[in-house]
């Protein structure tokens, strides 16, 4: 037998066949039309310019461990306390109920188990938290909620472009400064911020 025909690479794959190609992201370019495309460099040295749509990221590529999950504000401040307090994720998650915020433990059964223990292992991010106007229903002239940053205090006030006050708060800002009754009270209008305005 031919021993150049024996050594010959076999092609696994036909004309018309869709692959995919491995390489890394090295870089951006801009095309003929002003689109931002992806310079890719191949496993053996090439480089191509790829479309986002034509980037695909497998599960075995991903290395999982760097990706943060995110929690809520009140699983951050549990976790960093029970870390602190020299416990071990087991220990953590044993007590968790007992914990004197209920908003913890309802979190971590509405099945974020598995969250929870990649939020201890790996890190997290904390969600970031609702941010609410509140306001006195009706014509009233100073209806809106502020937090004086100066003078440190809440107050209502008519006037939108005040320097150095914070129009929107987070309800555990509010809970905090004993205003948590604002979400019960039906002569108080909250409205959800789709957006922080105090950026």
């Amino acid at each position: 037998m031919n021993k150049d025909l024996i050594e010959t690479p076999r092609f696994n794959f036909f004309i018309g066949d869709e692959v995919l190609l491995k390489g890394k992201i090295v870089g951006f370019d801009v095309d003929e039309n002003k689109c931002v495309e992806n310079v890719v460099r191949l496993e053996y040295g090439q480089t191509l310019n790829v479309a986002n749509n034509n980037i695909y990221i497998t599960d075995d590529i991903v290395d999982k461990s760097k990706i943060k999950v995110v929690v809520p504000q009140c699983v951050a401040e549990y976790i960093e306390f029970k870390k602190k307090n020299n416990f071990h994720v087991y220990g953590a998650m044993r007590v968790i109920e007992d914990h004197y915020d209920k908003k913890v433990p309802d979190w971590f059964y509405e099945n974020n188990i598995e969250k929870f223990c990649l939020a201890w292992l790996n890190g997290y991010e904390v969600e970031k938290e609702k941010r609410y106007f509140v306001k006195i229903k009706g014509n009233i002239k100073g209806n809106m909620l502020v937090y004086g940053e100066l003078l440190k205090r809440y107050f209502f006030t008519k006037n939108f472009s005040l320097d150095n006050v914070i129009y929107s708060h987070t309800r555990k800002e509010l809970e905090d400064a004993n205003f948590g009754w604002v979400f019960d009270c039906s002569g108080i209008e909250i409205e959800e911020v789709e957006y922080d305005t105090n950026a």
